[in-house]
């Protein structure tokens, strides 16, 4: 459509920082990065589908979050002003942050196969059976060999995690030798999106540290070149991100 904006109205009057209704500080971005607002849709943050950041960015057309309580016969450059401007880091002078926000997600589930046979091909017969039953997998990690076995785990949305342990218990048990399957619903992610972190060392250890002063335990972690994610227990997800968005300052106004 060649369209030189694309406004988005919707029930909030912006990107926070973090959901506000967890961290009161939360604070609006005026503006934010498509690859930010990619990875904090994709990991959790509920004010834009996926889906609409990755067409508007494909096309290269800025798109503006607005809320839709605003007056209708505000001027619209007044009402831009009230929103936040998602648009590429080289059109514009962004917000200089090395952590743009902060994104959870409740809704997933850590699974374990436990004595698996060390030898090639073994990600590929556990993950494939999976990916053929049309299951999506997020974080991996595979443990190091001791005595030619070793612990595979990863997680999966939490409405999968009863089907993909019965196909894993079904199907991959008996065909790898592997002593069993565990697993637990209670887990949370919780990852730290800026594209200051590629220019910035010592964000993660900076999280990590953050989450061991509060004894928070992690159970996996998952990197990018702009985000840091962490598996933790999910009770101790409020904790986590209230002391990280502090951590990083994001109740600060930027300059």
């Amino acid at each position: 459509m060649k369209a030189d904006e694309c406004l988005i109205y919707t029930d909030v009057d912006g990107v926070y920082t973090t959901d506000p209704r967890v961290v009161p500080e939360a604070r609006r971005l005026h503006t934010v990065s498509f690859e930010e607002m990619l990875e904090m849709a994709s990991l959790g943050s509920k004010v834009l589908q996926i889906r609409s950041v990755e067409f508007a960015g494909k096309y290269k057309v800025p798109m503006r979050v607005l809320s839709s309580f605003t007056p209708w016969d505000i001027d619209i450059n007044e009402e831009a002003k009230s929103g936040t401007l998602i648009t590429f880091e080289e059109d514009e002078k962004m917000e200089q942050a090395v952590v743009s926000g902060i994104a959870f997600n409740r809704d997933e589930a850590k699974i374990s196969v436990l004595g698996v046979p060390d030898k090639p091909g073994i990600a590929y017969q556990i993950l494939g059976a999976v990916a053929d039953a049309n299951i999506e997998v997020d974080v991996i990690i595979q443990n190091v060999s001791k005595d030619g076995k070793t612990d595979f785990s990863f997680t999966v949305n939490r409405n999968d995690y009863a089907r993909t342990v019965e196909l894993l218990k079904d199907q991959v048990l008996p065909e790898l030798g592997a002593q069993e399957v565990v697993g637990d619903t209670k887990i949370c992610k919780v990852s730290i999106v800026g594209i200051g972190m590629r220019s910035h060392v010592g964000v993660a250890s900076k999280m990590f540290r953050t989450l061991s002063e509060e004894g928070i335990n992690i159970q996996m972690i998952s990197t990018s070149e702009i985000k840091t994610s962490v598996v933790i227990d999910e009770k101790y997800m409020e904790l986590a991100v209230r002391t990280l968005h502090k951590a990083f300052e994001l109740d600060q106004p930027t300059a």
